[in-house]
């Protein structure tokens, strides 16, 4: 079976979406990101909702990279094997798997959200004309993510993670998502 990605940007970006608002603690209207209703959970679906949507920033990022033909891919070795993967209608991935040599969709090896946000600032946002404060602003709200957030709640569970700071969604994740969000519609 062979499979096209040549939507991928858009499907990633939907998939940000869901991630974000799994929970219906965040709502997602006309492109913004907003609360919705953040009430009691349990600890384990409070750890959901920091991980969800800090994958959901980092899903957001990399469709904007995508969008925008900027490239972070790379090849994974030993991924000779499952579907092949094409893209039909997306001339510039077309060329960058080719470029590439990857044949399979296991091959596509997407990085960390690190290497992915060094590629935004290395290319992203100078080609979409971002203020420099802008970008430092983005850059700093991932490294805060990345060292609270995203790698403790994704590998393991600890109790400290366990409830919704609400603070922390206003002053930290909706702005980013909706920063991601603007840089995705450009």
């Amino acid at each position: 079976m062979e499979v096209d990605i040549s939507n991928i940007a858009e499907d990633n970006h939907s998939y940000a979406i869901h991630l974000a608002t799994l929970q219906d603690l965040i709502l997602y209207k006309n492109s913004t990101f907003k609360i919705a209703n953040i009430c009691e959970c349990t600890p384990f679906e409070a750890v959901d909702f920091w991980r969800n949507i800090s994958l959901s920033a980092e899903i957001l990022l990399k469709a904007s990279l995508l969008k925008h033909n900027i490239d972070f891919l790379k090849k994974r070795a030993h991924g000779e094997y499952g579907d092949k993967v094409t893209s039909n209608t997306n001339q510039w991935l077309k060329n960058l798997l080719e470029e590439l040599e990857i044949e399979y969709l296991a091959q596509i090896n997407t990085g960390t959200v690190s290497t992915a946000l060094k590629r935004a600032e290395a290319e992203l946002f100078e080609k979409i004309s971002l203020d420099p404060k802008e970008r430092k602003l983005i850059s700093e709200m991932f490294y805060i993510i990345i060292r609270t957030r995203r790698n403790r709640n994704s590998h393991f569970y600890f109790p400290n993670q366990n409830h919704i700071d609400l603070s922390d969604v206003e002053i930290l994740y909706l702005p980013l998502l909706n920063r991601l969000e603007e840089i995705y519609n450009r």
